[in-house]
């Protein structure tokens, strides 16, 4: 193999004698070699350094000398030795010793040694920092001996542009050959390369299906998700439910969490498949166990419910409570509501306040909304109208109507803001025009009062009959209170 630049650094000319499996291979004049080039070419002083280091190629061990000369080509722009500089200053000898003769066999083509450099520099272990440069130098060598699974990765980081620049031709070129040895991960990241246009090649959705089906056959799960979904997007040419499920339910049963909890939909609602709530349980758990949380929420849900999975308050409450400790806004905001309204758990309005803090701090608009009654009402926390208020406004700033008419009805009456009659009715009227009960109840009562506008009971007993017609129960009252006196005049 002809060398060829690392990491953007011209080769050694004396790399070809460095490496084990070439004819030309003579560690001893590859080191003096170097020896004669290292005035002027980085990597040749990199290469003696490291030889320097370890005592091989006819050199005597010196690790001061071979600072020095490690520091020397770092200063030249050598990646490596800057790599190696850094380590050497943070390392034990012990530990630093194991990393450079690993070191040394890597740079003379061992693919074990390769290998192991690899996992060592992308996940940052045995002394070094995460380097995906360095990562990438290592496996390709086993990518060029032959190595399917390096080939593939080192297709999709030449894909990504992960420790090296975006390259979609070469990532092809590694991505094919791992495919053509059988690979299903490689044949998946070429549908994926095709599905998403990653790399900046052109989208095409009809290779994509052609490589996600080659991998779904050989077996990768993610392939199979990947075309159950091709197989499930509604008015394709691809569409067929009855294909889609096929494959999540294949993709399933290898632990793919987000097929599981495509297939247990599918059960539940009989899509493409005959209905079936003991598949649906079964899978949604298996979706939730592996940690997918759509399918927290959406199971949690179905059992508080009742609808299309029996009822079972437990689980619901298991599952909404899985979910929002894992910082999902809408099961913090439904465990919140268990506690408030007591339903499962004993009723217990600090623990309310808490998942609504939880969910409101995250921009969740009812538990925000929530939270401000809860401040305003003293209701599992003190009592504190400018909090109160805070939180009606974030709410009402993300066009929550009951936030922004509890908001309105405050500023018409100067309760814990600044008193604006004019901007109170305006955003009052702004619910009224939604049809919405709380903001016409508020305006029904304001012109029954006349207090803070001027009175008008036709325009009260309007306002106030709309809302009772959608239940408002506080309409009703006022509206039989209003009726009452009327008739007794």
């Amino acid at each position: 193999m002809s060398p060829s630049p690392v990491n953007g650094c011209q080769c050694s000319p004396y790399r070809s004698l460095f490496d084990k499996s070439s004819k030309d291979y003579d560690l001893g004049k590859a080191v003096e070699g170097c020896r004669t080039a290292s005035g002027t070419d980085p990597d040749s002083t990199y290469l003696l350094a490291l030889a320097t280091y370890l005592g091989v190629g006819g050199v005597k061990a010196d690790r001061a000398v071979a600072k020095d000369l490690f520091a020397k080509a770092a200063g030249d722009g050598h990646p490596s030795a800057t790599v190696v500089v850094s380590e050497m200053e943070r390392n034990d000898v012990a530990v630093q010793d194991a990393l450079m003769g690993l070191r040394m066999d890597g740079e003379q083509r061992d693919v074990t040694a390769c290998r192991k450099l690899f996992q060592i520099y992308e996940k940052a272990t045995d002394g070094a920092k995460k380097n995906h440069a360095e990562a990438v130098r290592f496996y390709t060598v086993c990518a060029e001996a032959g190595d399917a699974e390096a080939q593939s990765t080192i297709g999709f980081m030449h894909l990504m542009g992960k420790g090296i620049p975006k390259d979609a031709d070469t990532a092809v070129r590694w991505l094919t050959a791992s495919a053509e040895q059988g690979n299903g991960q490689a044949m998946y990241r070429l549908g994926q390369m095709y599905d998403r246009g990653l790399g900046g090649v052109e989208p095409d959705q009809d290779k994509a299906r052609t490589w996600y089906a080659k991998a779904a056959d050989a077996g990768d799960r993610d392939a199979q998700f990947s075309l159950g979904c091709m197989y499930a997007a509604p008015k394709t040419k691809y569409t067929d439910m009855k294909k889609a499920n096929e494959l999540f339910e294949k993709s399933a049963e290898q632990g793919h969490a987000e097929a599981a909890y495509q297939i247990a939909m599918s059960y539940a609602f009989g899509e493409g498949i005959q209905r079936d709530p003991s598949m649906a349980v079964k899978w949604f758990e298996a979706a939730c166990e592996g940690g997918y949380q759509q399918a927290m929420v959406d199971y949690a849900n179905m059992c508080y419910e009742g609808r299309f999975l029996p009822r079972d308050l437990a689980t619901a409450a298991k599952w909404f409570t899985r979910a929002a400790e894992n910082c999902n806004g809408y099961a913090q905001y439904s465990l919140a509501c268990l506690y408030a309204n007591g339903t499962y758990f004993v009723r217990d309005d600090a623990a309310a306040v808490k998942w609504f803090r939880e969910a409101a701090e995250m921009g969740e608009v009812n538990s925000q909304y929530a939270l401000a009654c809860f401040c305003y009402e003293g209701r599992g926390t003190p009592k504190d109208v400018d909090e109160a208020v805070l939180w009606f406004g974030q709410a009402a700033e993300q066009g929550h109507p009951a936030a922004n008419a509890f908001l309105g009805m405050m500023e018409v009456t100067g309760n814990g803001v600044e008193q604006d009659v004019e901007s109170g009715m305006a955003k009052l009227e702004e619910g009224a025009k939604n049809n919405f009960p709380d903001a016409l109840y508020y305006l029904g009562k304001l012109y029954a009062d006349g207090e803070y506008v001027k009175q008008n009971l036709m325009k009260a007993k309007r306002y106030l009959n709309q809302a009772a017609k959608q239940g408002d129960p506080d309409a009703q009252v006022l509206l039989e209170q209003l009726q009452t006196m009327k008739k007794r005049r």
